[in-house]
């Protein structure tokens, strides 16, 4: 057990290097605010987890970061969590390597801990080949930066993990981006009940034993905001949620179960928008909305769904009376489902009744590859020109690539249509970037350009096809360029 204590209330003490053969107890004791701690290249072996703890202030935070052009690993060869971070605040980590060492299948170590602290940032670290999971948050927190860091590698452990699962801890306001989590025996990125306000961005998310992203309930607080997400090859569904939250510009494909998934157990599943994503070739439905009809501020519109041979998108209308009761006069839902461009089994409504519910797709024909990953409309996509461009459609600024979307000429799904040929970053096993010169990424990319908001189908047969397609096209990697 190794001790790191940062207390502001010792005398002043100058920047620290530190090496693999120091200890590191004695030369970490008196740090203060806007101290660095610099490490020299190396493995540091631990014989268990190190335990840091320490304030700093949003002016002068202390940093813990590898030296220029440095390879910093810090292993636990035992038990516990490699790192564990407690009672803290302003406190930043930058290029350091976590890892299990020694038996870890025997020894069972997690990744790094952050627990009752705030305002920390991990930013361009790794944590890798851990029995549980890589990236562990509890307690309450808010203010967190987790960007550019790699997560992979667990055994039996989710790649992120926030909350207390039962709403009595939670994280908020913060801000998880440009991550990329693969290769984990879990959840890709789990945020439990009562996780609000916090803006989950940019992250490239596949081979998940379970869902790629989940997300429990607010609790009836601040919506969190879900945007521009690449999700694939996930063994439970590609986004699982049960709470308010935008949800926009995510693609999602090569999933076993749902593509996107809601339902609710205390009914806290309000004010959700999901609007503009892209979802193709699933196991279950591209899109199945359950607890939907009697919800307030519910948006479902201008997603690209497409499961040609397979599950399109599932509403459960009530209006159709599924008990058999013989019920009437049930009033409408407030519901605002529109111009979803859908290739699959569409259910539980009446498309004569719904007309402008669901738009025919055109299935693979859509995409410019999606063999190639390349889910950028064609030009003869039905994505293009398609969209509601009502502002109650929740119609986002900017698209997955960061370029600006068309007031005059919206285009249905993740991408903007602007020319042949996808300008901006192609999905693949590796960190998303977005090139500045298409706009970038916009921090607060809430409800778009145009207002805000507000409050035909594959026959039944073609499902028989999907145990050929789960061996075909389920958990594959991406095709290797030549």
């Amino acid at each position: 057990m190794t001790w790191f204590s940062f207390l502001s209330g010792l005398a002043f003490a100058a920047d620290v290097n530190v090496g693999p053969g120091d200890d590191l107890t004695q030369v970490t004791s008196s740090l203060q605010p806007g101290n660095t701690v610099l490490f020299d290249s190396g493995t540091y072996s631990l014989d268990g987890t190190v335990y840091w703890s320490g304030i700093g202030t949003e002016a002068e935070p202390i940093v813990f970061r590898a030296k220029d052009g440095a390879t910093v690993v810090l292993q636990n060869n035992a038990g516990g969590s490699v790192a564990n971070i407690s009672d803290s605040d302003y406190i930043e980590f930058r290029g350091l390597i976590f890892e299990g060492g020694g038996d870890i299948e025997y020894n069972r170590p997690s990744g790094l801990r952050i627990s009752n602290s705030s305002h920390i940032t991990l930013e361009d670290c790794k944590v890798r080949n851990v029995y549980g999971t890589a990236l562990y948050v509890d307690g309450n927190s808010s203010g967190m930066v987790f960007r550019h860091n790699e997560l992979t590698g667990t055994m039996d452990g989710s790649g992120m993990y926030v909350g207390c699962g039962d709403a009595s801890c939670w994280m908020q306001d913060s801000v998880i981006e440009f991550n990329l989590v693969h290769d984990v025996e879990g959840t890709g990125m789990y945020f439990a009940h009562g996780t609000q306000a916090n803006r989950i961005q940019h992250n490239v998310v596949f081979a998940t034993r379970d869902s790629g992203l989940y997300m429990g309930s607010t609790v009836f607080g601040p919506q969190n905001t879900v945007v521009g997400n690449a999700i694939w090859r996930a063994g439970g569904d590609g986004i699982y949620l049960q709470g308010s939250a935008l949800v926009q510009n995510n693609v999602i494909f090569e999933i076993e179960g749902d593509g996107f998934y809601t339902r609710t157990d205390d009914g806290s599943l309000v004010d959700l928008q999901f609007s503009h994503n892209t979802i193709v070739n699933t196991g279950g439905y591209a899109a199945y909305l359950q607890d939907w009809y009697s919800a307030d501020g519910m948006v479902f519109a201008n997603n690209a769904l497409a499961n040609p041979l397979g599950r399109g998108l599932r509403w459960e209308d009530e209006l159709e009376d599924p008990y058999g009761t013989g019920t009437s006069g049930v009033p409408d839902t407030t519901n605002y489902i529109s111009h979803n461009v859908v290739t699959g089994l569409v259910e539980g409504f009446d498309t004569l009744a719904r007309p402008t519910y669901v738009v025919p797709g055109g299935g693979v024909s859509d995409f410019v590859g999606i063999d190639d990953f390349d889910f950028y409309p064609t030009s003869s996509s039905v994505l293009r020109d398609n969209a509601d461009q009502n502002g109650q459609a929740y119609l986002p600024e900017l698209d997955f690539n960061g370029s600006t979307r068309s007031e005059a000429t919206l285009t249905v799904g993740a991408y903007e249509y602007d020319g042949d040929g996808n300008p901006g970053w192609i999905v693949q096993e590796g960190f998303k970037s977005l090139d500045p010169s298409t706009g970038g990424v916009d921090p607060q990319l809430t409800t778009g350009c145009c207002g805000g908001g507000k409050k035909d189908t594959t026959p039944t047969e073609a499902l028989l096809f999907l145990p050929w397609l789960s061996v075909g096209w389920l958990f594959r990697r991406q095709r290797k360029k030549a």
